[in-house]
């Protein structure tokens, strides 16, 4: 292959790139990615408060056995026994060695009322000698209660109030779930960054350093030997290399076809008229400049008339069905099209023609053998104010260096936007 930079006033140059081999894309849809990412996020909600509300439930369970364990301590004492000291101590060590209890009364008519607190003033509240709970957020509002029977005395019962939520058991699943929901968030925030950068584009082992550049103001690059065919492709035998004196010479370019030719080949493909470029190209390049975005205009041409009455409308209807543009792809006389892409840049543009390109060499056995049958060439805004007839002029110039040099047929125009406006300038001219 050859690469060339010119250096003239109007732009950085022209560089000639291999076919891409490869490009890696997006597994998944970001829209794919979003709606999975949702449903990360209610998922994982609906099982934390589906944990929470069994907690609650388990929380009532243990706490009704450790109420009915107080309530069977009352009631195993004789009336002696009942209030004294020890039994008491004995009621204060169960109270104390419970988890969900928070308060208890017990009220034993006559001989008096006896409470136990978790914290003192904080669950039980008395109306002069007479005790009750007080309505606190996480403890239970209706209290548990147990008649408990004592030999010779009656209206004696036992009550409690325990806790409903347990604290350390929420802050164990709060963790659980903003670590799920922080990994699918960084998950979603990945792809939407993931989407500003083009695709990765592979190029092939035989391309060399660039060597050091001549005085003419061009960068050249040997082309691979001929007899090295690429992977999956069987050798061209008898093929000559790219340069010497026994380079075959391009064969002339075909008339242009007439509008009844065009139609018939493409069978009422809806594509637009020649024409039509330059007014598309000029409204597209305002949008763009509007609103700050790049674009690509790409050309693309077969190698000859002979290919072109048979190839023409299967390299029409595959291009429209891969770019998915109908409305900004265009015939393009002699037996091309052209495209106009908004919204990408140059690079972008490499590595989605070189893919089409990929995808037709597979797809019709008549362009395996010399893939120099479909030429390409392209040009880009690349920030500047610049009119539809520059840069159709640049995609242009671009094919033609395609044309010349089969072992690369994908050509890009690169150009330098500082020397461009110093250039315009120069010429005191204003893009329209």
């Amino acid at each position: 292959m050859r690469m060339w930079k010119h250096h003239s006033p109007t732009a950085a140059g022209v560089i000639n790139i291999p076919n891409p081999k490869r490009m890696t894309k997006c597994a998944l849809h970001p829209h794919i990615i979003a709606w999975i990412c949702i449903g990360i996020y209610l998922a994982t909600l609906g099982f934390s408060g589906f944990r929470l509300y069994r907690g609650i439930k388990e929380r009532r369970i243990l706490a009704e056995k450790e109420f009915f364990n107080l309530a069977d301590i009352s009631a195993a004492e004789e009336t002696q026994g009942f209030m004294s000291e020890p039994f008491k101590a004995r009621l204060l060590d169960a109270f104390e060695a419970s988890k969900t209890l928070q308060g208890v009364i017990l009220s034993a008519g006559p001989a008096g009322n006896y409470t136990l607190e978790r914290i003192k003033g904080e669950t039980l509240g008395w109306s002069g000698d007479v005790p009750h709970f007080k309505s606190q957020f996480g403890i239970s509002k209706q209290p548990l209660v147990e008649g408990v029977q004592i030999p010779s005395m009656r209206n004696v019962y036992i009550s409690a109030v325990y806790a409903t939520i347990d604290y350390s058991r929420i802050i164990t699943i709060l963790k659980h779930t903003l670590f799920v929901i922080s990994a699918a968030f960084g998950i979603a925030c990945l792809t939407f960054i993931l989407q500003f950068f083009p695709a990765h584009v592979a190029y092939p082992p035989t391309v060399r350093p660039a060597k050091p550049k001549p005085r003419d103001g061009y960068e050249r690059k040997e082309p691979p030997p001929a007899d090295k065919a690429r992977p999956g492709e069987a050798p061209v035998p008898g093929a000559p290399s790219s340069g010497g004196k026994d380079a075959p010479k391009p064969e002339p370019a075909a008339p242009p076809p007439s509008a009844e030719e065009v139609q018939g080949l493409l069978g009422g493909k809806p594509i637009g008229e020649e024409s039509g470029i330059r007014g598309r190209l000029a409204s597209e390049l305002h949008h763009c400049a509007f609103f700050e975005q790049d674009m690509v205009f790409m050309i693309m041409a077969l190698q000859s008339r002979t290919q072109a009455d048979t190839l023409y409308p299967l390299i029409v209807d595959e291009a429209l069905r891969f770019f998915i543009l109908p409305d900004l792809i265009f015939e393009k006389n002699p037996w091309g099209i052209a495209l106009i892409l908004p919204d990408i840049n140059l690079d972008q543009g490499l590595a989605k023609s070189g893919e089409f390109h990929q995808q037709i060499l597979g797809k019709y056995p008549e362009f395996a053998q010399k893939h120099g049958n479909l030429y390409i060439g392209m040009s880009s805004r690349a920030g500047r104010f610049i009119n539809a007839e520059r840069l159709m002029l640049e995609a242009g110039q671009a094919l033609e260096k395609a044309r010349k040099d089969a072992s690369a047929p994908i050509v890009a125009f690169r150009s330098d936007p500082e020397k461009y406006r110093a250039f315009m300038a120069s010429q005191n001219t204003k893009p329209s």
